[in-house]
């Protein structure tokens, strides 16, 4: 008991000055009693036995403001949610901001308690993994004895890509009953890291990222890799990125072009330079959810080569073509890599239910792999020296093959994905 009675000693010295002479208390069932608290010598005398401290802890309340409700185990409620002046829904369990299209952003919450107030002092809106970000929160629309009000966080420094944070708020009942919200946001735009090895892009459907490597490129928004596998004398793929410029930013497009000639093998050992360059233009616009991409292996050796590449290597719980609707894998099961042909677009099923899928259209051909996983092949050709072989696709979430086939057919009539040649007859 000594911990407690050093704790009670703190608590009186605290409020002596208010001249309080009744404290209230929480009973061992959870219900709240109150007892007289006599003043004597500038100090209040409370007696603790079992009653007041059940278990050894004591719970109390002195000098306690008209507004408090002390039966209350409830914590604080969103009422609304601005964002840069536009009203957004906001939901019992998440913060979604939605798309951003500036490095700045005003964030207005609505909070209200069914008891309390809520505690300015213990609010929190924070990012998480946001460098160079900052935020500042203004709570001084919260406190007593309102049990409603306001927090508002001003973010600057945004750099393109898709962010997230947690608000946090607490009620000013005697317990302080708190409770969290994820937050989350995506920046529109493109933005490239200051070694211009690593490029961050987003959209509506969230973050796509860009990293060399023989098993990276590509990061898409559903958590999965992407990644170009080149042959031209060799396995290529790039190590190290040479070139990275923004060539367009305007409203209806942003395009960042890649370039590589520092390579490496399938062992990852560096490639000699002056055989290969790998060169990736990759677009995001606000009228899809799809990632743009346009992919080329130039030949930069003296002498004529064969060159060609593939992208992959995508999973799904199965996968669904317009030619033949679902299928299953038969990849491993064969030990083979088995031709889907070029049919235009692909949905790849979710293999999480909290994952939407993937559709990926292009005029080049699909396959499985031996590892059940999709690919997409471009076309092969002999090579002279700064020729060129080249694919384009789009790439983003569908949540069915229905809405993949939809946004199949609005980007080929847009012109922004090309169709495949009709089968010869």
């Amino acid at each position: 008991m000594k911990k407690l009675g050093v704790t009670l000693l703190v608590l009186c010295l605290a409020v002596a000055a208010g001249y309080c002479d009744r404290v209230y208390y929480r009973a061992a069932d959870g219900s709240w009693a109150s007892i007289e608290a006599p003043v004597e010598d500038g100090r209040l005398q409370i007696e603790i036995g079992p009653q007041i401290a059940p278990g050894g802890e004591a719970i109390l309340v002195v000098d306690k403001p008209e507004w408090m409700v002390l039966d209350d185990t409830t914590p604080p409620e969103l009422s609304g949610l601005k964002v840069n002046g536009t009203s957004r829904p906001s939901s019992t369990d998440t913060l979604a901001l939605g798309c951003l299209t500036s490095d700045t952003a005003e964030v207005i919450v609505g909070i209200k308690d069914d008891n309390n107030p809520i505690s300015a002092a213990d609010a929190r809106f924070s990012l998480t993994g946001a460098p160079g970000a900052e935020v500042d929160v203004d709570t001084s629309g919260l406190g007593p004895p309102k049990t409603s009000g306001r927090l508002m966080a001003k973010m600057s420094g945004l750099k393109a890509g898709t962010y997230d944070g947690v608000l946090k708020l607490t009620d000013m009942a005697p317990l302080g009953n708190a409770r969290s919200w994820p937050v989350s946001f995506t920046v529109v735009g493109i933005s490239v890291s200051d070694d211009m090895q690593s490029i961050s892009l987003a959209n509506s459907a969230g973050g796509f990222s860009f990293e060399p490597g023989l098993s990276k490129q590509i990061a898409l928004p559903v958590g999965m890799q992407l990644y170009l596998t080149g042959t031209l004398g060799g396995w290529v793929y790039p190590l190290e990125l040479t070139d990275v410029a923004v060539i367009e930013d305007t409203a209806e497009a942003k395009t960042v072009l890649i370039k590589s000639t520092r390579l490496q093998d399938d062992k990852q050992e560096p490639v000699a330079d002056g055989r290969a360059r790998i060169e990736y233009e990759l677009t995001i616009r606000p009228d899809t959810p799809c990632l743009l991409v346009t992919s080329r292996l130039y030949n930069i050796g003296e002498n004529e080569a064969d060159g060609q590449f593939f992208w992959g290597w995508l999973p799904g719980a199965y996968f669904v073509t317009p030619t033949e609707g679902k299928q299953e894998w038969e990849g491993v099961a064969k030990d083979a890599y088995l031709d889907i042909g070029k049919v235009g677009w692909v949905w790849l099923a979710p293999r999480s239910e909290d994952k939407p899928g993937l559709v990926w259209m292009s005029d080049c051909r699909f396959s499985q792999s031996r590892f059940d996983t999709m690919i997409l092949h471009s076309p092969s050709a002999k090579l002279k020296t700064d020729e060129f072989v080249e694919m384009q696709f789009a790439i983003g979430p569908a949540d069915t093959p229905a809405e993949a086939e939809e946004i199949y057919n609005d980007l080929v009539e847009r012109g922004l994905v090309p169709e495949p040649p009709a089968p010869e007859e």
